[in-house]
């Protein structure tokens, strides 16, 4: 027996040699394929003890904080890459990770070379470590100052005065903010998911074909009208396609609140065209018509009428009835004008009691005598100033055409003017009496 029992011993033993070896070299193995997961991580592993002394720095915290590992082995980490102001932060998140095993934080870092840089991090605990830690983290330095950038422009987009709205790349509306809806329009409510054509123009196809008139930037530019809840207003739009890779992403649109101003120059350009007392047009705007008329019946082989008239005896109504009887009758002459034509045609108060108007396109004779008798019965309506007087305005009229009388603006404007001092002067001497009056009962 004991003849065997040597060569069975030996085997034993040449088998646990051979089974320690193979399992020397897995271990071995096993600690190589760590040490190169742990170094060629693309995130920053640092493992540090239960002092917070670093133990293990790895190639990517080299790349992030600048120092070697022979440099940050030993070091504290929280005094090594941990700015002052963060310092109480970072070592309770260490604190939570040693006591339930794990922990995430985002804080300030500094590197080798004294430059802040802002970390995302994840803390395990290590089993069986005696208290070490595994910190990961990640340089996530460029997507926050990415993120606040974002933040500024949306709270600045949030806070601008004009109103703004985006969509997305289909045109539908995604997003407006606060001053948009403080313009109170009535379909707002209604916004979200609204293609911008059916909101801004009621349809698609309108701006569909706005889409050509875009320029170089992008952008259109024009304005528009709204109802809000109060009132209709007038809003200058400004629309810009967002690309991204000659890929469309977006349409902004501006919308700025231009009612008053609108109001205001309209108000100002009225003033500046009309005479303030009639609401006639006034001698400068027509001549700037008359030019523009005889233009455009140049191009259209047209004929234009230009009726001048002088208000006969006018200073006896200033001088029985006062100033004051002049500028109504003045007004209510004008007004009466007015009523009997077309919108296109033009009644100018040319200074004083005469009134010219501007008639084109002429069809004949007959034409021309309608339109004749029409003004002529406008001006002789009676015109009551109070409960005994009443004013029976007469008138000369003369009247020249264009191209039968003058070829330009001021020679027909003479020419008719000296028509109607001829009508004038031929009812002085068949009209003995005044032919503008008044009636009163009281005389």
């Amino acid at each position: 027996m004991e003849f065997f029992a040597i060569p069975l011993l030996a085997i034993i033993l040449a088998l646990w040699v051979a089974h320690s070896i193979f399992l020397n070299r897995r271990i071995i193995d096993n600690q190589k394929r760590y040490h190169q997961f742990f170094n060629d991580s693309p995130v920053a592993l640092i493992v540090i003890d239960r002092h917070y002394r670093i133990i293990e720095w790895n190639q990517a915290a080299e790349a992030i904080f600048g120092w070697e590992s022979d440099e940050a082995e030993g070091e504290d980490i929280i005094e090594f890459i941990v700015p002052n102001f963060d310092k109480a932060h970072v070592t309770s998140i260490l604190q939570k990770a040693s006591a339930e095993g794990i922990s995430y934080s985002k804080n300030y870092n500094v590197t080798k070379h004294a430059n802040e840089i802002f970390c995302e991090w994840r803390n395990r605990r290590l089993e069986g470590k005696e208290g070490e830690i595994l910190c990961m983290a990640q340089d996530i330095t460029v997507s926050k100052k990415n993120l606040d950038e974002l933040n500024k422009r949306s709270a600045a987009l949030e806070s601008a005065g004009d109103a703004i709205f985006y969509t997305d790349e289909k045109g539908l509306i995604e997003f407006a903010n606060r001053s948009f809806f403080l313009l109170a329009l009535k379909d707002q409510n209604e916004l979200y998911g609204m293609h911008i054509g059916k909101y801004l123009f009621k349809d698609r196809l309108t701006f569909n074909a706005l889409l050509p008139k875009f320029d170089t930037e992008h952008t259109w530019r024009g304005t528009i009208k709204k109802s809000s809840l109060s009132e209709e207003k007038i809003l200058s739009v400004t629309i810009t396609a967002i690309y991204h890779r000659n890929r469309l992403v977006s349409y902004v649109a501006n919308l700025h609140d231009i009612t008053q101003i609108t109001c205001h120059v309209d108000a100002l350009t009225h003033r500046a065209q009309h005479d303030p007392l009639t609401g006639a047009i006034n001698r400068a705007t027509m001549n700037d018509r008359l030019t523009h008329a005889i233009n455009r019946s140049k191009r259209n082989e047209q004929q234009i009428a230009l009726f001048f008239i002088d208000l006969n005896d006018f200073k006896l109504v200033n001088d029985r009835h006062g100033h004051e009887a002049g500028d109504r009758l003045l007004k209510d002459v004008a007004k009466n004008i007015l009523a009997c034509l077309r919108n296109s045609d033009t009644v100018c108060r040319y200074g004083g009691d005469e009134f010219i108007i501007l008639i084109e396109d002429v069809k004949s004779e007959e034409h021309l005598q309608t339109i004749h008798y029409a003004i002529n019965a406008a001006i002789n309506e009676p015109i009551r100033l109070d409960s005994n007087i009443v004013l029976r305005p007469h008138a000369s009229i003369g009247v020249a055409l264009y191209p039968d009388h003058a070829a330009d603006a001021q020679s027909l404007i003479k020419a008719a003017d000296t028509a109607m001092y001829l009508v004038k002067k031929e009812k002085k001497i068949n009209e003995p009496v005044p032919i503008l009056c008044a009636d009163s009962h009281n005389r």
